[in-house]
């Protein structure tokens, strides 16, 4: 490919064409250039390791460069008042996304809330359990000391709370492995 030199210094020559943004896309561009800071300044920026072709650095730059090199022609005051411009400035960027989770993610996260749920019922009930149970022997012994008018009636009703204490503990051992179980499938995947 040839260039001819001539037209090369013909093209330098013309007038450059200045192409002027409009007010609203000069506020909309200091805004990104904050935006663009407050990334770049923040905490978790640099927690995340992320190394791009092009560094936040560069974005500001170039935003920066662009509005220099662009002077505002069309400053009207009804385009923004200040308050509507700070209020404007003050928004933030959100991006909203939706991960969608497939059938065993789904069944994964049911089974791993409800062992969860059950886990916690069969732990409290476990507890009331044994209460009821210390509290029925504690009566069984005032009772004991009667002597001949003693039933053990109080000293059944500790069998019964102490078993059913046993079979909580045994709920919750087997709901806390299952979610365990569960829990260890997903780091497989």
């Amino acid at each position: 490919m040839h260039i001819n030199l001539r037209n090369l210094e013909a093209i330098n020559g013309l007038p450059l064409q200045r192409t002027m943004l409009n007010q609203n896309q000069r506020r909309r561009l200091e805004a990104i250039d904050r935006w663009l800071r407050e990334i770049q300044d923040s905490e978790e920026l640099r927690q995340v390791e992320y190394c791009p072709d092009v560094a936040l650095g560069d974005a500001i730059q170039a935003v920066g460069e662009l509005l220099q090199s662009h002077e505002p022609y069309d400053y009207k005051p009804s385009n923004f008042t200040d308050d509507q411009w700070l209020k404007y400035l003050e928004q933030k960027p959100v991006m909203h996304i939706r991960r969608v989770n497939n059938w065993r993610e789904k069944v994964r996260s049911f089974i791993q809330d409800a062992a969860k749920e059950v886990a916690i019922l069969s732990l409290l009930t476990t507890g009331f359990m044994v209460v009821g149970t210390i509290f029925c022997h504690g009566v069984d012994r005032i009772e004991q000391s009667r002597g001949e008018e003693y039933q053990p009636t109080w000293i059944n009703n500790g069998k019964i709370f102490e078993g059913s204490a046993i079979a909580s503990i045994a709920v919750f051992l087997g709901t806390s492995l299952t979610g365990a179980c569960v829990a260890g499938d997903r780091k497989d995947d």
